[in-house]
Parts: C-alpha cells; sequence; structure tokens
C-alpha cells in the first residue's frame, strides 16, 4: 500500500515540480475538469461581513473626488515565493477587468524601475495599467510589484544544484521536487536578512507612487524615487480608495511595509493633514495563500498592538489617532495549501498595528480540484496554492464582497458563512 500511494504521488506530483507551479496547476485543473464531474470544491467564511473593490468606488463617488474626474480606484498587487517576471499577475487582472466590466484601457502601460539611494542596484519594478468605463465614470489603475529582483543575485548562488550536472545524481522525480524547492524557499529565508529592509522599501514606493500621483503624473519607462519626505510629492498627495492583492510572502512584506509607512508618518508633524485625509479611507488586503502566523515567529511586536478597541472605537481615547478609517483584511487560504494559515482576530488584534484598525475575516477555500484515488481524497498541494486568482468564486468576492444583504449568487450558492459579532 505504501509503494501504491508513493508510486500514486510521483505521478501526480512530478509533472508539475518538473514544470513549474503555474503550468502543473493548470495541467492538474484540466485533467480533472475534463472527466466531466461535479464541482464539488467547498467553501467557508468566517469573521466580518465584507465588501470588495466596486464599493471603493462609491466611497470616491461619494467624498472627495474632484468634481468631474472619475471615481477611481488603485490596486496593487505583491507577489510572494518563486520566480516572476513583469507581466506575471494578467490572469488576475483579466479576471478583474472581467468583473468589474471595463470597456477601454490605456494603451500605454507605464514602466517604473524603483530607485532608492540606500539601494543603488534598485528595488523592483512596477507596472501600471489604465482601465477605464466611460459610460459610468470609473477608472481603475492596476500596480503590478516585482520585487524578486533584489534577491535574484543572491538566489544564483543555487544554479549549480539545479543544474543537469547535479541532477546525474538524483532520480527525475527528487531533481524536480529539489529544483521546486531551491525556487521557492529562499525567498522566505532572504526576507528574515539584510533583504528583509530593500523588499520592504520596494512595497514602500510603490504605494508611494499610488498615493502621490495619478495616472498623467507618473514617470514612464524610467528609473524613479519617490520621495516620501518631499513637500512636492505630497503635495500632490491623492487619497483615492487603494487595495492591496497579496500572495503568500507577499502579504507578510505589505503588512511590514504598512506598519513601517505609519511609524515614519506619525513621528512628523507634516504629515498630519496627509493622515488626516486617510483617516477617512478603508484600505482593503486580500491575502491569498496567507502565512502571517508562519512568518510572524521570531519577530518583534508591532510599534502598538492590542490596542485596536482604543484606536478604532468610536469612543476610543485615541481613535484621532488611527490612521486608516479601517484595514479590512480578508485571508483566502485552501485547506490543502500546505503554504497557508488562517488568522483569527486575536492575532490581528496582537501582531497587527492597532493604528491600522485592522478587522479579518477568513475564507476557507478548496481552489484545487479533490479526487478519490485509491478510495482516498487527495488534492494537488500545488494548485492548492496558486489556484486563488482564476478561481470565479475568488474573484466574485474580489469585486464584490460578501454579506448577508450583498454578494454574488455563485458566492452565496457555494459557500457557508458564519458571521462575528465585532469587537469594535
Amino acid at each position: 500500500m505504501v509503494r501504491k500511494c508513493l508510486s500514486l504521488f510521483c505521478l501526480i506530483l512530478l509533472p508539475g515540480l518538473l514544470s513549474g507551479c503555474a503550468s502543473f496547476s493548470r495541467g492538474i485543473t484540466e485533467a480533472i475538469l475534463d472527466r466531466d464531474s461535479e464541482d464539488t470544491r467547498q467553501c467557508w467564511i468566517t469573521g466580518r461581513e465584507f465588501k470588495g473593490l466596486d464599493s471603493l468606488f462609491e466611497v470616491e463617488a461619494g467624498g472627495d473626488a474632484d468634481t468631474g474626474s472619475p471615481a477611481l480606484l488603485k490596486v496593487l498587487k505583491v507577489h510572494g515565493i518563486g520566480q516572476h517576471q513583469p507581466g506575471y499577475s494578467q490572469r488576475l487582472l483579466d479576471g478583474l477587468v472581467a468583473e468589474l466590466g471595463f470597456g477601454s484601457m490605456d494603451e500605454t502601460i507605464k514602466t517604473i524601475n524603483l530607485n532608492h539611494p540606500l539601494f543603488p542596484d534598485g528595488v523592483g519594478i512596477l507596472r501600471v495599467h489604465r482601465f477605464m468605463d466611460l459610460e459610468s465614470s470609473r477608472e481603475m489603475l492596476y500596480y503590478e510589484l516585482t520585487w524578486d529582483s533584489i534577491v535574484e543575485k543572491e538566489i544564483r548562488l543555487l544554479d549549480f544544484d539545479n543544474s543537469a550536472e547535479a541532477s546525474a545524481h538524483r532520480t527525475d522525480f527528487n531533481h524536480g521536487l529539489k529544483t521546486f524547492l531551491n525556487a521557492a524557499l529562499p525567498d522566505a529565508l532572504l526576507y528574515n536578512t539584510r533583504y528583509r529592509q530593500p523588499i520592504q522599501q520596494s512595497v514602500g514606493q510603490a504605494i508611494c507612487w499610488m498615493l502621490s500621483r495619478r495616472w498623467d503624473g507618473l514617470p514612464n519607462d524610467a528609473e524613479a524615487f519617490c520621495e516620501i519626505d518631499s513637500d512636492d510629492h505630497w503635495s500632490k498627495f491623492d487619497a483615492s480608495s487603494i487595495a492591496i492583492v497579496s500572495h503568500s510572502l507577499g502579504s507578510r512584506i505589505s503588512i511590514d511595509a504598512l506598519q513601517t509607512a505609519i511609524s515614519v508618518m506619525s513621528q512628523s508633524p507634516k504629515f498630519r493633514a496627509i493622515t488626516e485625509r486617510a483617516q477617512t479611507k478603508p484600505i482593503y488586503l486580500f491575502m491569498m495563500s496567507n502565512q502571517l502566523p508562519l512568518l510572524q515567529l521570531g519577530q518583534p511586536l508591532p510599534e502598538v498592538h492590542d490596542q485596536v478597541q482604543s484606536y478604532c472605537s468610536l469612543e476610543g481615547d485615541r481613535y484621532d489617532e488611527r490612521f486608516f478609517e479601517s484595514l479590512q483584511i480578508v485571508a483566502f487560504s485552501d485547506p490543502n495549501d500546505l503554504f497557508s494559515y488562517a488568522v483569527n482576530p486575536a492575532y490581528i488584534n496582537r501582531y497587527v498595528d492597532s493604528r491600522l484598525c485592522p478587522k479579518v475575516t477568513n475564507v476557507l477555500i478548496q481552489v484545487a480540484p479533490t479526487q478519490s484515488f485509491f478510495g482516498q481524497e487527495i488534492a494537488n498541494p500545488l494548485a492548492a496554492h496558486t489556484g486563488y486568482e482564476v478561481d470565479s468564486r475568488v474573484l466574485k468576492m474580489l469585486v464584490s464582497g460578501y454579506g448577508k444583504s450583498h454578494g454574488q449568487d455563485e458566492v452565496k450558492e457555494r459557500c457557508e458563512f458564519i458571521e462575528a459579532i465585532p469587537g469594535y
């Protein structure tokens, strides 16, 4: 029985390990869908009701958007472990554009090679897409951040272990597995070294460009530094609604970058006008294959913790010192994703800076198909790690959120919901 199971494991995983996460995920999904079997993948939502990207357009239309200007939404994509090239998030972008119903786009994709004076080799690449719905006067800027060029040279130390010469002494299966691990694990290890600061600066630079420039003011095909302390940048501060979509390690990086930013900005009176505007805005963080608890191990607590009630409740004694109206965290996790962890309110209250006013919803969702083999249910863990961005239920929750009075029919029909009573 052990040999049979091992053979089955090798048969299922080997093609993916040899060809990479993304292609394997598509292959195994297509193979199972070809069986014309009923889609029995399940979904459980626990926590607070949450709204989606559509609601942020409403915030803009009813808020302080300039008269005659379209309601503007800005979405930042932050990747996680593994090697990525600019354009890696095209499948997610296509899904969002379709769900949001955009009919026009700018033919230019702006590219910014992110600079920083402390890191002369650069801190990544930011690509910006612009989409418009002329009839309803809506606009979306989609920022795709590629930060792994920061650690690319370091990871090359493992190139020999991926070579044909090294594979001569391994079985094909074990070499495929080793190659996958060599591509996936170094990023998480390197983030806890001297590379932590430049990787955080990469996200910080992306957010700085998001908040300090609209489309016409963004550089293109240029190396540029967004100077957070510059009066010139922040005199053009744009408080349009923003959302972050992160994957695996990218969630940890995004949280750390936000916490670092508020620590800096809270110490300088010059940012007071900016923070007052940000206090009226919600920010959404959609985390796919979240790893916050795992990557918190051994790390210090945030500067302000265990004080969400004080900062975020209307009756709180420090309510005027909050940074955002709220940080809505939605954590998507496939139970068969070996690299994903759910988060609970107690974790958020202690390990996320209270000034962000975080609140959390967990979406436990099977994005990888399950199949019965020899009487056992199995799901491909790699498909479970990479399949979020093409799952129609995930896309619909990103756009429309979920609650008793809102959300799309497919989600309502296929997801169970247990609502949490808010503590603030």
